[in-house]
């Protein structure tokens, strides 16, 4: 009977100590800042773009927003939108954005890409997708019409591997368009200025063929590395939508 007794005189404080102990811990962990793990963990649980961004407004934050971790999110599923938001937890979610009127591209703006891919003439193939994302925001005035790491895209023109002989490799790829705040996608060139409306088809194949996509290397394939960073230039102008 005595065992008892003293079991139950020592359970009820340990207990109370527990519980302490667990709502402490539970605490640290609400004040722990989310991280970009924390992000894609409510990707993969499949939580709505809404409910991730009043996370993200009600939290610390302490993100990584690199070239290379934004490609880790795209991998792990995360969205442009959730990357935007992780960028500018303020912002409102795209489904409950509050427009405020249209901007327009401006023609010939300069916009900096950078590679999300290696690259490489013994694998590439003519029409192969060249994946790259954006190096830094893009705005007309205060108005954001591009957002960094948002992604763009271009295409393999030509693809060459290397010869005998000492016959290199060779690759061409053009740089097609980059995707706007408000999910639509901005045509791109390689040069800053026109060819000529009639001659638009043309423009960027020629820019790639004399500029610095062209990418020729003798007696070997030619591999393009990630990371390796490129400009463009907007090439035609049209009405994005922005939001307060």
């Amino acid at each position: 009977m005595r065992s008892v007794r003293y079991f139950r005189l020592v359970s009820v404080p340990t207990m109370l100590f527990g519980l302490l102990l667990a709502v402490n811990v539970f605490a640290q962990n609400t004040q722990r800042p989310l991280t970009n793990d924390d992000v894609i963990q409510m990707v993969k649980a499949k939580l709505s773009e809404g409910l991730i961004q009043s996370q993200l407004r009600s939290s610390k934050t302490n993100f990584d927003l690199s070239t290379t971790e934004i490609i880790r999110l795209t991998s792990q599923g995360v969205s442009e939108t959730v990357i935007t938001m992780m960028r500018n937890p303020g912002l409102p979610a795209s489904s409950s954005s509050a427009p405020i009127g249209g901007v327009k591209t401006p023609d010939g703006e300069k916009i900096r890409l950078i590679l999300s891919e290696d690259i490489s003439s013994a694998t590439a193939n003519r029409g192969d997708r060249v994946n790259f994302t954006v190096a830094e925001d893009l705005k007309v005035g205060d108005a954001l019409i591009v957002a960094k790491g948002s992604t763009a895209a271009g295409t393999i023109t030509e693809a060459k591997k290397k010869g005998m002989l000492g016959q290199g490799g060779k690759l061409l790829m053009s740089i097609d368009q980059a995707k706007a705040v408000d999910g639509q996608n901005i045509r791109l060139r390689a040069t800053s200025g026109r060819e000529g409306d009639d001659k638009l088809g043309k423009t960027v194949a020629i820019a790639v063929l004399a500029g610095p996509f062209a990418l020729l290397v003798k007696g070997k394939d030619t591999v393009v590395t990630k990371g390796t960073e490129y400009t463009a230039y907007i090439d035609e102008t049209k009405e994005i939508a922005t939001t307060k």
